[in-house]
C-alpha cells in the first residue's frame, strides 16, 4: 500500500513540475508585465510633464514625480532613480541606461547638526538636453546641465555641467575640497 501511495505522490509531484509548474510561471511574468505597465501609466500621470512616447524599461523609481519633466521619445532604462525633490528635466530624444541615479537634492554639509538630519536638503534642479545618451550606473548629482547631444560613458559621476556634444566619462576618483575641519571638531564634541 505505501508503494502505491508513494508512486502516486510521485506521479503527481512530476505532473505538477512538468505541467502546471510551468504555467504557472507564464501566467505569473504575465501578471507582473501587466502590474508594471499599470504603474508605469500611474507614475506617468503624476509627472509634472510627459512627452509623447516616453519608454519605461522595467522597474523605476520616481520621488516627487510632481517635479519631473520628461520629454518626447524618453527612453528610461530598468532599475533607474529619479529623485525630483529639486526638479528634473529631461528632453527630448534622450536615451538612459539601467541602474542610472539622477539625484537633484542632497544633505546640507554644513547644517549646524551631528549626525546629520534626515530632513535639512539643498534642492538644486538637474537639466538634461536634447538627444543626450546616458550609459549605465551612472550617477548625476544636484545641479548639474548636460547639454543637447552629449554622451555620458557608463560608471560615470556626472559632478559638474557638460557641455553640448561633449562625451565625458571615466573620471579618476579625486579629492574635492576638505570640510572646514574647526566646524566638524565644533560638532563632533557635541
Amino acid at each position: 500500500m505505501k508503494q502505491i501511495k508513494s508512486k502516486i505522490t510521485n506521479k503527481l509531484e512530476q505532473l505538477f513540475e512538468q505541467r502546471l509548474v510551468p504555467r504557472l510561471v507564464q501566467w505569473v511574468e504575465y501578471l507582473e508585465t501587466k502590474i508594471r505597465r499599470y504603474k508605469h501609466q500611474e507614475l506617468k500621470s503624476q509627472l509634472k510633464f510627459c512627452g509623447a512616447g516616453l519608454r519605461f524599461k522595467r522597474d523605476i523609481r520616481i520621488d516627487y514625480p510632481q517635479n519631473v519633466s520628461l520629454g518626447n521619445k524618453v527612453y528610461i532604462g530598468p532599475n533607474v532613480l529619479l529623485d525630483g525633490r529639486g526638479g528634473i528635466t529631461i528632453a527630448d530624444n534622450t536615451t538612459i541606461g539601467f541602474n542610472v541615479v539622477i539625484l537633484s537634492a542632497n544633505h546640507d554639509y554644513q547644517s549646524n547638526d551631528l549626525p546629520y538630519q534626515h530632513n535639512v536638503y539643498i534642492h538644486k534642479p538637474v537639466v538634461i538636453g536634447c538627444n543626450v545618451w546616458i550609459g549605465a550606473n551612472v550617477l548625476i548629482i544636484p545641479g548639474v546641465s548636460i547639454g543637447d547631444g552629449a554622451i555620458v560613458a557608463a560608471g560615470t559621476v556626472v559632478n559638474a555641467n557638460v557641455e553640448p556634444l561633449a562625451i565625458v566619462g571615466n573620471q579618476p576618483m579625486r579629492i574635492i575640497k576638505y570640510r572646514d575641519k574647526e566646524h566638524y571638531k565644533q560638532l563632533a564634541c557635541k
